[in-house]
């Protein structure tokens, strides 16, 4: 069996405020030793049913936040930034299931943690009618490549999120969101026991879930500032539809997926 395993740091146990997702201070290593922790207890989870081999994308803001020190024998750690498939860099057709670990809610949700889409120009991303957040473009991606999305980790908006997008995913909530910044906390090694049990109990489910399919709409970003749009209209294939939003169309959703990318990308260029 082989595993794709995403791992974002706002959704780990422990993480609540922007101080902890930082590059440097004392709250962003504790943070990302909290990160390496839940990564630890999910890698447990697969040798549990004996994965062969297991992908690792560090899919926190540049791709360095984890430490490959330590490391079991079967997994690789894909780090490092920009990578051509973003947070998403190691899924392939090959892979049996995608695993989505210190995930968070899409942009505007009320109540989630340190909810956000990707980075913080967006204001929301549809494909279609599906209003989506980074879970998501993650599954939908997963989903054309034939993977199925089994699990996820994070607070309870992002478990929400994920079961209306993907019924039958297993879901672990490590914390109970109050505001942006504010959360209710399980015990970490409470946490930690769930998260193993409920991976294994995920990939060695007779019957996973289904991949989520791509309806073949287009993706339209809307930005929070019309500043980020001016800058990535220029994406070939996009089409500005007012001040603040995008419409990306292509054959396949991996093409909506470069698109996106790419328009993030121009609208960053600013700096």
């Amino acid at each position: 069996m082989k595993v794709f395993i995403a791992v974002d740091l706002e959704g780990i146990c422990g993480v609540v405020s922007e101080a902890d997702t930082a590059r440097e201070g004392a709250a962003a290593q504790r943070a990302r030793a909290h990160m390496r922790a839940d990564l630890d207890a999910v890698l447990e989870g697969c040798a549990a049913v004996g994965a062969a081999e297991v992908v690792v994308c560090d899919a926190h803001d540049d791709g360095r936040s984890l430490d490959p020190a330590g490391l079991p024998g079967f997994v690789s750690l894909v780090s490092g930034s920009p990578a051509p498939g973003s947070m998403l860099e190691g899924l392939a057709p090959d892979c049996d299931a995608a695993l989505f670990v210190g995930y968070h809610a899409r942009a505007g949700t009320a109540g989630a943690v340190l909810e956000h889409t990707w980075d913080y120009a967006t204001f929301s991303v549809r494909v279609g009618e599906l209003e989506v957040g980074e879970f998501g473009i993650a599954a939908l991606l997963a989903g054309e490549l034939g993977v199925p999305a089994v699990y996820v980790s994070g607070d309870d908006k992002v478990a929400a999120e994920a079961r209306a997008l993907v019924p039958g995913i297993t879901a672990t909530i490590v914390k109970t969101g109050i505001r942006r910044e504010a959360a209710a906390f399980c015990v970490p090694a409470e946490a930690r026991e769930r998260i193993a049990r409920d991976v294994r109990a995920s990939l060695a489910a007779v019957r996973r879930p289904a991949p989520l399919v791509w309806s073949g709409d287009p993706l339209r970003l809307t930005f929070t500032r019309t500043t980020f749009c001016d800058l990535a209209e220029i994406c070939p294939g996009a089409v500005r539809l007012d001040g603040r939003t995008l419409e990306i169309g292509g054959e396949t959703f991996a093409d909506l997926y470069r698109g996106f990318l790419t328009c993030l990308r121009l609208a960053e260029s600013q700096g």
